[in-house]
């Protein structure tokens, strides 16, 4: 058994089942067949280079696109659209960045200690700016991001007013940040490959506790 492939078809043919091949039908290896048809099965396209052998290609962006051989080429208006998509799609990576970034700790200078800040936690402080003076102290040591605990008599109403300006301070920090982020990806000509890890406020898991402080003395993010 021979296998043939027909560029002007974009077929296989058997030589055993077709008796009569197409003009520019080539011959084509098992091996070839079988690993043509294992990449079709995975979401890629076969198509003749230009020498008219069978090769695996990636979906045609839009359904205009036309194939010369090495690549697919798409016309301006499907090309426009396909990179409006692609902003769209990072600028929700980039807003992902944002809200996860916020949730792994912050850090509060006048005890030097990294404070939990998950949305439920969030809730806490908040909760707990409402209760009368007479609260505070708090009756029990309140849990670090270390694993340590912060005495009772230093968990004071003002600690977290403390956490939670500081907080605020991070998030407006960083929603200026992904803005940033945003508007040099609008200028980028590949959207999807633009990088927007630099910029963010430092957290728990990104910056350690002693060049947090040192950042802290003449400002600016960490990342």
């Amino acid at each position: 058994m021979t296998i043939y492939y027909s560029k002007s078809n974009q077929a296989f043919y058997d030589d055993q089942i077709h008796s009569r091949l197409p003009e520019d039908a080539v011959e084509i290896s098992p091996e070839q067949h079988a690993a043509l048809l294992s990449g079709q099965s995975n979401g890629q396209v076969i198509m003749p280079n230009k020498a008219g052998q069978p090769v695996l290609a990636e979906q045609p962006p839009c359904p205009s696109s036309t194939w010369d051989g090495e690549q697919w080429h798409i016309d301006p208006e499907c090309a426009a659209r396909l990179k409006a998509e692609q902003q769209s799609e990072v600028w929700e990576r980039i807003k992902a960045k944002r809200y996860d970034n916020l949730r792994h700790g912050v850090f509060v200078k006048s005890v030097g200690k990294w404070f939990q800040t998950d949305d439920a936690t969030r809730l806490q402080y908040l909760t707990l700016r409402t209760l009368p003076d007479e609260a505070f102290p708090l009756k029990e040591p309140w849990k670090t991001m270390d694993n340590t605990f912060l005495p009772k008599e230093k968990c004071t109403k003002a600690l977290f007013d403390e956490i939670v300006m500081q907080m605020v301070n991070d998030e407006t920090a960083d929603f200026h940040n992904a803005e940033h982020h945003r508007l040099a990806m609008l200028k980028a000509d590949k959207p999807l490959e633009y990088d927007y890890s630099k910029g963010w406020t430092a957290n728990y898991y990104t910056q350690s506790t002693m060049s947090l402080a040192a950042a802290a003395e003449v400002g600016g993010t960490t990342e």
